[in-house]
């Protein structure tokens, strides 16, 4: 199997198989989830689409991970794991420091055009000295390596203690930046503080309300039994009571499907947790009817629950007296075990409840019908029941409808940057690409390697720090962490941009000078013991390759303030903005991205000068020529992208206004404005 064949091979079990270990449990000794947790895996803990970012953000780790140790597999003895690396596998050297010409080295912007290489790393110099002819497919990592590598991180084959504690600690971060499950236990905990009010304020507690809001008589009965059977008996009669309505009312709205919900495909996977939910409850009434005695349509009258009460607490002569004493004190704790058993059964329904809201299978209706003396009673009780639940759920509701929980638009602008930075940089590998190409080695090159060069290293300057810093906002959002970038004041939002820069500049700088040193090394024969040789290596292509990211640092920054700008517009402005307001935005980012891209390049050539002579550092007309490239390279690509974004979220929020517009014409409401995001 050619190498480059087995490389993405072994990327694609990376993730296929990577899920599987991403849905294990993190959480497993949590006291909220520990009747729940056989039945809830991670996946269920929040929605889809949160859980598509955290599973991306793991397997992107995972990937990263699998090509490092492929390109530096004689590393893996020394971190514990197996010696995978035979004599004739891979490389025996490190590369050695460039001794060419600084004039014609790269800098991890502009692609080396001649090279018969791999072509998506740069090389420190574009002279790699005599090397054998490779094919294409041939990059220097034995096919056995890969598969070997792909099958220890999905956990097919023997792993390692710090690669298990990595992967430990990676698939528990990306269920923290998630919110699972400290989302829904949250939700849960709030819900546990409410008491759900099942009755009307006219309503006598100790008859069957008017309204019966679809819960049978029976229920009903058993509520005023219990609760008068209790009295006496427990410390909090008032939380056992609370207890039983919110249990009999979920019940019956939920378990029992009486409440007609949305999203019924989804509710599907939560038939395991329902039916277990519903054994627990209907053990807990067995156990209150033996225990209360009770019998249907038999509910305990006033004058028989004093002389009950009475009798039990009636002292009685000698060990009679002694016997009736301990007899009392087990039937308090058996009635005080049993409202454990139905406090911890309503805590788990306000779990399920916090789910059902997650996944939108409990929604917030705008407008409701409304019942007259025609309506049939059974969709009257459902009109009032569904109320009742909204009420009890309001705030959950709200706070799942308002801007944290908004589109982040983090997939849009993904796309529309990648598509956007590939497609021009093709377009400058034509014109003027070629002359650029031969500024920086003297040769306009071949056009199609030069046409992939320029894709690849712009992916990599551009679109890889956009997507952490995207990720990061997006982690932040779920966690109640992110500061508006537009309404916060400076010394909120200030350190926020620098740590977003610094990160997303700090991943793709990594990763760019790892593919150059593993090129390198691909290219000079192999690795080599001597350390200081690796020190000056990684010296010299930090100095040339680290610059280049920044650019892509400082357009993740102007994109995410432009979708924080953007989450903060009313409807009716955004049926206001035009192209202007576009336009505005990519002229701003336009002036930004060039400046950046001319100083980047800037401190690359430096450093080029510096390797050239470090008495008398001197830019040559060359460089000055490269510099203007790169600025206008750069200009164009922040104006393209931000303007495409802007009319994108634009276009979005429009459409999302006309349906509003359409839905409250048809109840005949006017439109409510929308929420705006807060700081």
């Amino acid at each position: 199997m050619p190498d480059l064949v087995a490389l993405l091979f072994g990327a694609l079990i990376i993730g296929v198989f990577s899920y599987e270990r991403f849905n294990k449990a993190t959480y497993g000794g949590r006291r909220q989830l520990e009747r729940l947790v056989d039945l809830l895996t991670p996946d269920k803990l929040r929605a889809r689409k949160v859980v598509f970012h955290a599973y991306t953000f793991y397997a992107l780790t995972m990937l990263m991970i699998y090509f490092f140790l492929c390109a530096y597999a004689e590393v893996i003895p020394y971190l514990g794991g197996p010696d995978i690396v035979s004599d004739t596998v891979g490389a025996s050297q490190l590369p050695t420091a460039p001794t060419d010409d600084a004039d014609s080295s790269t800098t991890g912007f502009v692609p080396l055009p001649n090279s018969d290489s791999v072509f998506w790393a740069q090389p420190l110099s574009s002279e790699t000295g005599p090397s054998e002819k490779r094919n294409f497919l041939d990059i220097g990592i034995d096919p056995s390596i890969s598969l070997t590598i792909a099958l220890i991180i999905v956990g097919l084959a023997p792993t390692f203690p710090i690669l298990q504690r990595f992967e430990d600690w990676m698939r528990s971060a990306a269920h923290r930046l998630a919110g699972i499950p400290t989302r829904v236990i949250g939700a849960g905990e709030d819900l546990q503080r409410n008491s759900i009010q099942i009755r009307d304020a006219g309503d006598p507690g100790n008859d069957i309300p008017k309204n019966s809001l679809l819960i049978p008589r029976g229920h009903w009965e058993r509520i005023t039994h219990y609760s008068k059977a209790a009295e006496g008996q427990l410390a909090d009669p008032q939380d056992f009571h609370e207890d039983l309505d919110l249990i009999f009312a979920i019940s019956s709205w939920i378990l029992d499907r009486k409440l007609k919900l949305a999203n019924a495909s989804q509710r599907e996977e939560f038939d395991k947790l329902e039916a277990a939910l519903t054994r627990r409850r209907d053990v807990l009434l067995l156990e209150l009817d033996e225990k209360s005695s009770y019998q249907a349509g038999e509910t305990l009258s006033s004058s028989e629950h004093s002389e009950a009460t009475l009798e039990a607490e009636t002292p009685h002569e000698g060990n009679g007296a002694a016997e009736n004493s301990a007899s009392r004190e087990k039937k308090r704790a058996s009635w005080e075990r049993l409202a454990e058993h139905a406090d911890h059964l309503a805590d788990d329904l306000c779990i399920l409840l916090a789910l059902y809201v997650e996944h939108e299978i409990i929604i917030s209706e705008a407008t409701h019908k409304r019942s007259d003396k025609n309506t049939p009673s059974s969709v009257r009780q459902q009109i009032l029941a569904k109320e009742k639940l909204e009420a009890f759920l309001s705030d959950l509701l709200n706070e799942h409808a308002g801007p944290v929980h908004s589109r982040s638009h983090a997939m849009l602008t993904i796309l529309w940057s990648a598509g956007i930075t590939i497609l021009l940089a093709v377009a400058w590998s034509i014109f003027p690409g070629p002359y650029e190409s031969a500024l920086q080695s003297g040769t306009p090159g071949n056009p199609y390697w030069r046409a992939l060069g320029y894709a690849t290293t712009s992916f990599n300057s551009f679109c890889i720090p956009i997507i952490i810093a995207l990720a990061l906002r997006d982690g932040a959002r779920q966690t109640h962490r992110w500061r508006n970038m537009s309404q916060s004041h400076w010394t909120k939002k200030l350190p926020q941009a620098l740590l977003l820069v610094f990160i997303s500049w700090a991943v793709a700088t990594l990763f760019i000078i790892g593919l150059v040193l593993w090129r390198s090394a691909i290219e000079s024969g192999g690795w080599s013991e001597n350390q200081r040789t690796v020190w000056t290596t990684l010296r010299s292509s930090f100095e040339y390759n680290a610059p280049t990211p920044l650019r892509g640092a400082v357009l993740a920054l102007i994109l995410v303030v432009l979708l924080d700008a953007a989450s903060t517009m009313s409807r009716s402005a955004v049926a206001q903005k035009t192209q202007a307001w576009s336009r505005g935005w990519a002229i701003r980012a336009a002036i930004i991205m060039g400046l950046c891209g001319g100083a980047t390049r800037f401190l690359t050539s430096w450093a080029s000068a510096l390797n050239r002579s470090a008495e008398q550092p001197q830019l040559d007309a060359i460089d000055h020529g490269l510099i203007a490239y790169a600025a206008i390279y750069s200009s164009i690509l922040g104006f393209l992208v931000v303007f495409c974004i802007a009319e994108a979220l634009q276009n979005q929020r429009r459409r999302q206004s006309g349906a509003h517009a359409k839905a409250s014409q048809s109840t005949g409401h006017a439109p409510a404005k929308s929420r705006t995001a807060a700081s």
